[in-house]
């Protein structure tokens, strides 16, 4: 006798088929999908693909192109709308000088030092908008901050609590507003835009330092403001200056009696622009590159014996001063040439200083005269190796002046790592008055890092 299954039984048995082909039929479904595939890249049809995601532009507003590192210019750190921008550098310079100098026909002395002879933090960039620029620069080396010894004693000073700082850490501070392309004004502290060679960053000269004739004549840094064109009219042919200054210079601030520097330049490059304030011809430059500026300043009371510069004169007065400047730049296929040329004339406004005895100190001569260099340097072909020499003279008029004959004449070397960012310099000069044999021998070895 048989038996009949269970109606629960019956029904599972029911169910559990059905699950089994509900189960399976992604799989059959993606079998079935499986030979055509294979007979579309048969036929040589490719099956779409996802698109790839863009990749950030340069110019958008990803993180990578709001911040970033450029060797040699420093750390940019832009705003994601764009009208903000921060760039900070740092500068050094490592200096071993070695001084062979004249004392009598039978005696010399020799004297060494291994200073920091430059160290500079400078930040610049614009702010709401890109026409309003600014630039600010700070200076902590000794030398830059005139450190004195309070002992009485020259340097080196005798102990550290006698290194006293005579000028402001701040080198530079200024706006600059480029709204107008043929008047774009400056106002602040900075190099006034007198002769190229002090305007000339100094840590883009082809030699150690500057020239004896620039030391003398240029006018260094003052507070004041100047309307400018770097491409006047859009010719890619002229450039020019126009400013009026405090007359003071770097670190002044007192209220005194009046005094004011006005200043005008034009600069003329008859084949166009080229990098004419670098002393290097880094890109060995096709087209040759010649820039040639004429500037002329009238100072009014100026408190120092060289105009800004130099100490105040013995009798205490002050000098009226005109100065004149020519120089020119050229550069081309490596090789790079530059001469500058000074006058001075001044008049002295007498002061009422006495001596210890109340007798008035007699009237210091003004220190007038003339000054020129000229200097250049070739990159070697396939190397960053420069040779380059230079040759500038000081000479006081004719006339009753303070100022004495001065000679250097010397050589020089240079290997570039990396530009003017990262490089070693050495040069031997030769520095004498009037009589050669009567002369200093100097040997200066520098290296700097920028960054």
């Amino acid at each position: 006798m048989t038996q009949r299954p269970l109606p629960a039984l019956r029904r599972w048995t029911a169910v559990v088929p059905a699950l089994l082909l509900l189960g399976a039929a992604p799989e059959v479904a993606a079998a079935e999908q499986a030979p055509e595939a294979e007979q579309g890249s048969a036929g040589g049809a490719e099956a779409p693909k996802p698109p790839a995601p863009e990749k950030p532009k340069a110019d958008s507003d990803s993180p990578a192109s709001k911040v970033r590192w450029r060797p040699g210019k420093g750390l940019e750190v832009n705003s994601e709308d764009g009208r903000f921008q921060l760039v900070t550098r740092l500068r050094g310079q490592f200096l071993y000088q070695a001084d062979d100098n004249f004392v009598s026909e039978d005696e010399r002395e020799f004297v060494h030092g291994f200073m920091l002879r430059r160290a500079r933090v400078a930040f610049s960039g614009h702010l709401f908008g890109k026409h309003n620029k600014y630039k600010m620069e700070l200076a902590f080396a000794p030398r830059d901050q005139a450190f004195t010894d309070l002992s009485g004693d020259t340097s080196p000073p005798v102990t550290d609590r006698d290194n006293v700082p005579t000028l402001s850490a701040l080198l530079d501070l200024y706006m600059e507003f480029d709204y107008l392309r043929d008047l774009t004004l400056r106002v602040g502290q900075y190099k006034v835009p007198f002769n190229r060679q002090r305007v000339i960053s100094s840590g883009d000269l082809m030699m150690v330092d500057r020239s004896i004739a620039n030391a003398e004549f240029n006018l260094d840094r003052d507070l004041g403001l100047d309307l400018r064109s770097k491409d006047l009219f859009g010719l890619d042919l002229l450039r020019y200056s126009a400013g009026v200054y405090i007359g003071g210079g770097h670190s002044y601030n007192a209220l005194a009696a009046p005094s004011l520097m006005t200043l005008a330049r034009v600069d003329v490059l008859p084949f166009g622009t080229f990098d004419d304030y670098s002393e290097v011809d880094f890109k060995r430059s096709t087209k040759p590159g010649l820039a040639v500026g004429v500037a002329f300043a009238h100072l009014e009371n100026a408190r120092g014996t060289r105009g800004i510069l130099g100490r105040t004169p013995r009798d205490g007065g002050t000098t009226d001063f005109n100065v004149l400047t020519a120089d020119a730049m050229f550069k081309w296929q490596g090789f790079s040439a530059q001469t500058e040329f000074f006058l001075r004339d001044g008049s002295r406004n007498p002061g009422d200083a006495v001596d210890d005895e109340g007798v008035p100190v007699p009237t210091e001569a003004a220190r007038n005269g003339y000054g020129a260099f000229l200097q250049a340097g070739y990159l070697l072909p396939t190397t960053d190796l420069e040779v380059s020499g230079r040759y500038s003279i000081i000479r006081g008029d004719d006339d009753d002046t303070s100022l004495s004959d001065s000679n250097e004449a010397g050589l020089g070397l240079s290997y570039y790592f990396h530009e003017h960012a990262f490089k070693l310099q050495g040069d031997f000069f030769r520095l004498w008055g009037e009589e050669f044999d009567e002369g200093d021998n100097q040997f200066r070895i520098q290296l700097q890092t920028a960054f």
